[in-house]
């Protein structure tokens, strides 16, 4: 470690230290059947949202939690996976996993280890130093972290959830008062893939969140079917990787220039969207789910700089067959072929894919169950998405199943109808973790308010120190 890590390490240990009060961990112990220790709180994904999330609650002073990923130490989330861009899409001023702390910044860290002037000189985050910074919170906040871990099962017991556990150690269950989903994007029902993929060999096409040897790439003809900036990212990647042509297909006659989706990144839509009436709020989301999402320039330069790309606009896929060394490709245009095609085609809402929530849904609202919508496609849409609460908790189609699913929130893409564009991403990411960090507080000290009440009712140790310093105060 470098002699100015440690001495931000140290300056965080000092900062927290002098923001610790109170510093008494108050929530109660609970323990289930079986004499096992209830957790307060499992967050499901240990990416930049779960890690979030968990210095959020530690500094609220509720440390009972665990965070399980399914990938492996150092894989979790899209950064060094299926990432393909070189650099964040935001701006490198963000903030959100340092929870307010100036030397838990990826700025402090990144001026740590490179400089000052390297700060200064950097035009966006390297996607790569963004999951190196993550690791070394991780590492330096000692979070409770099992990788390999995946969740097979979540079921309500009373007004706690059982969660069945599959990792290195094998099958274990585990009690948690409050679980919290954080699993990205793509983590409320995978990728979008049209219906006649399953045409072709599985071996000749890939989608952009998958992993994809883009090396066997090298002297291919390669089809990519997208506008959006992933899209891009993985022409641009098999380009770079030796691809003898990559073909573009984008549904538009043209391409979006304008990104409107800026004008709502500011704190007063970030904190308060989530308190507006459903009306409005579906106003709202009509509007921003049908905007079209520009490629970012930067993005769209790093493929056209490379002469054997080729955009074609205005065209669509129908179809997919294979033949004896490729591809053929039904477009709105004509046939095309090709050797390996990949779908750029974004992630889907679809709640019933994800089958450690089976046994919840049946009692769980959707946006479809509150309000009126239509047979359109942005309509159809909204309706897949959870109706969730101001701590982007699940809300029961009964008193009784409300019980159990207010403790199930999702700090993931699901949220956006309900709270905005807090529950994913990284701009919104600060209010995001505040709001269901104060939801998940709030039910806490709730639920053990009476118990919290009879301990002070009974309270009678005197203050010994504050006894002297008042009598000779007298004196």
């Amino acid at each position: 470690m470098t002699e100015s890590l440690h001495a931000l390490e140290q300056a965080l240990t000092r900062e927290i230290e002098m923001f610790a009060y109170p510093p008494k961990v108050w929530p109660r112990i609970t323990r289930g059947e079986n004499g096992a220790k209830v957790l307060d709180v499992l967050i499901v994904g240990a990416g930049q949202a779960g890690i979030s999330l968990a210095f959020g609650l530690l500094r609220e002073r509720i440390d009972n939690i665990l965070l399980v990923d399914s990938q492996g130490a150092g894989q979790e989330g899209p950064w060094v996976t299926w990432a393909r861009m070189i650099t964040l899409r935001t701006i490198k001023e963000l903030t959100g996993p340092d929870n307010g702390l100036p030397s838990a910044s990826f700025r402090s860290w990144y001026e740590a280890r490179k400089g000052l002037q390297a700060w200064q000189d950097l035009v966006r985050i390297p996607k790569a130093e963004w999951m190196d910074y993550l690791q070394w919170l991780r590492g330096f906040l000692k979070l409770p972290v099992e990788n390999d871990t995946t969740v097979t099962n979540i079921v309500a017991e009373g007004d706690r959830l059982r969660v069945d556990l599959r990792g290195p150690g094998g099958v274990r269950t585990v009690e948690a008062r409050k679980v919290v989903i954080a699993t990205g994007i793509d983590g409320v029902g995978g990728p979008k893939m049209p219906t006649f993929v399953h045409s072709a060999p599985r071996e000749r096409y890939a989608h952009s969140s998958e992993p994809i040897d883009f090396s066997a790439l090298a002297g291919k003809r390669v089809a990519v079917l997208g506008a959006g900036a992933s899209a891009f990212d993985n022409a641009a990647t098999a380009l770079e990787a030796g691809a003898r042509e990559v073909t573009q297909f984008v549904r538009r006659p043209q391409l979006p220039e304008v990104n409107a989706l800026r004008f709502l990144e500011f704190a007063g839509f970030f904190r308060n969207f989530g308190a507006l009436d459903d009306a409005r709020k579906l106003r709202f989301m009509r509007r921003y789910l049908a905007l079209p999402m520009p490629p970012p320039a930067d993005t769209l330069q790093r493929c056209r700089k490379h002469a054997n790309f080729v955009l074609r606009l205005g065209a669509s896929w129908d179809g997919l067959q294979a033949t004896p060394t490729g591809l053929t490709i039904s477009t709105s245009t004509g046939p095309f072929e090709t050797d390996f095609a990949i779908f750029g085609t974004g992630f889907k809402i679809d709640f019933a894919s994800l089958p450690y929530l089976a046994r919840l849904l049946p009692d769980m609202t959707f946006w479809g169950d509150r309000v009126s919508l239509t047979q359109e496609p942005v309509d159809r849409l909204l309706g897949a998405y959870p109706y969730l609460g101001p701590a982007m908790q699940a809300v029961g189609r009964t008193p009784d199943a409300d019980r159990a699913l207010r403790n199930l929130h999702f700090l993931n893409n699901a949220g956006v109808p309900s709270v905005g564009p807090i529950s994913s991403g990284i701009n919104g990411l600060p209010w995001g973790v505040r709001a269901v960090v104060a939801g998940i507080s709030r039910d806490l000290f709730c639920a053990d308010a009476d118990s919290f009440y009879a301990e002070f009712a009974g309270y009678e140790e005197s203050d010994r120190n504050e006894a002297y310093v008042a009598s000779a105060a007298a004196t």
